[in-house]
């Protein structure tokens, strides 16, 4: 989880940014609703397969600095730590009949908003209830701000990310013992899920690209209940998202693990191109250079000449990561954006096409003064 400091210091730093961008005094109130930003910015987290994931909730954020966040009585106040004040609505006692929960705590910040007389407040406009919407005169929109703090983590943030990528890791270093021919895709997940809770040691959400054979060959997606035949190649590109934050690596595996001198080639090209974005990863260079090396490696015919397919990158080179997908900067040829130092990066090259599928390799780095820190050490391999 986030801690307690690092989310006053997000909240200070907040605050003192929309001051610089609207003007002191130029708001009452700020509405944070959002579920990413409650963990952003108060350390508010409903675990995934809990009931209070359906819960709807804010946090009010004054210019004196004072946070106030509004639930529901199933959450345990006491799993709060960067709120100074708990507004809790009771929507369900089991004594009675359960009311809307959402009506209930937006009306609790409707009636908060008024207290206070709020004439200017800023939300994220795009998820704003009407019922709170409605009760004040003017809104400010306040997503660029926060989606441009959250480009550069904080230490409470990379240790979250690491866990994610930690977790990511235990499910490719068994991924090998348990990909077999004949398996469904389904299979594969639900095993590869298992070890990823254990090495969690808490419920997360797990996305991933899970593609083999033909799926693989037009560049993944979700698992399926297709029977993976010996020989295909199988995408597993994994990001989970642990208590928020999420870790995203890939590799790819041959199954029966007995890869043919044509699927070597296509890793080979693949990881050529990894290692010539990779070392691009330092401040100030432009992420559109990042994505040129990386494409320009895939089709430089002097490498791996006997390689059928379009020879060109299909997709970007990679983007920073956090706690949606993709976060800024995304790593592609038409953006003006360079990379800072404590941006979290993932690179992924990916070659499609071949008969027996496609290949795609993903490592995770964190933008340092001197270079690239790699976060994310799992094996890169297709047996």
């Amino acid at each position: 989880m986030l801690t307690t400091e690092g989310c006053r210091d997000r909240q200070r730093r907040f605050l003192e940014r929309l001051d610089g961008t609207l003007g002191a005094g130029a708001w009452d109130t700020v509405v944070i609703h959002r579920p990413e930003h409650l963990l952003y910015l108060a350390n508010f987290y409903p675990l995934p397969n809990s009931l209070n994931l359906q819960s709807s909730n804010f946090l009010l954020l004054e210019p004196t600095g004072a946070a106030t966040l509004f639930t529901d009585n199933w959450l345990d106040p006491g799993e709060l730590s960067a709120a100074d004040e708990v507004i809790t609505t009771e929507w369900y006692t089991c004594q009675c009949e359960a009311e809307n929960r959402a009506i209930l705590v937006a009306d609790a910040v409707r009636q908060r908003l008024e207290k206070l007389r709020t004439r200017k407040a800023c939300a994220e406009l795009g998820h704003l209830p009407h019922q709170v919407a409605s009760s004040v005169e003017t809104w400010l929109e306040i997503e660029l701000i926060l989606r441009t703090m959250r480009e550069i983590k904080d230490a409470d943030e990379l240790g979250a990310i690491r866990r994610g990528v930690r977790t990511a890791e235990a499910m490719h270093a068994a991924s090998r013992g348990i990909l077999r021919p004949g398996m469904t895709e389904l299979e594969l997940y639900g095993q590869l899920l298992a070890h990823g809770v254990l090495a969690a040691g808490t419920p997360f959400v797990m996305m991933c690209d899970l593609a083999s054979g033909p799926r693989a060959a037009q560049g993944g997606g979700a698992p399926t209940s297709r029977k993976i035949q010996n020989g295909e190649l199988v995408i597993l590109d994994f990001f989970p998202y642990v208590e928020g934050y999420r870790g995203d690596i890939a590799n790819t595996l041959v199954a029966g693990g007995k890869p043919t001198q044509e699927q070597e080639d296509h890793f080979g090209l693949v990881h050529a191109a990894l290692k010539a974005a990779e070392g691009l990863l330092e401040p100030g260079v432009p992420v559109s250079e990042v994505h040129r090396a990386m494409d320009a490696t895939i089709r430089d015919p002097r490498l791996f000449p006997g390689l059928g397919g379009k020879r060109e990158l299909g997709h970007h080179a990679g983007h920073a990561i956090g706690l949606c997908h993709p976060e800024a900067p995304e790593l592609v040829p038409k953006s003006d954006r360079v990379l800072a130092e404590g941006m979290v990066v993932t690179l992924e090259p990916g070659f499609y096409g071949a008969p027996t599928g496609g290949v795609r390799l993903e490592h995770n780095y964190l933008v340092t003064q001197n270079g690239a820190e790699q976060l994310s050490h799992h094996k890169l391999g297709l047996a």
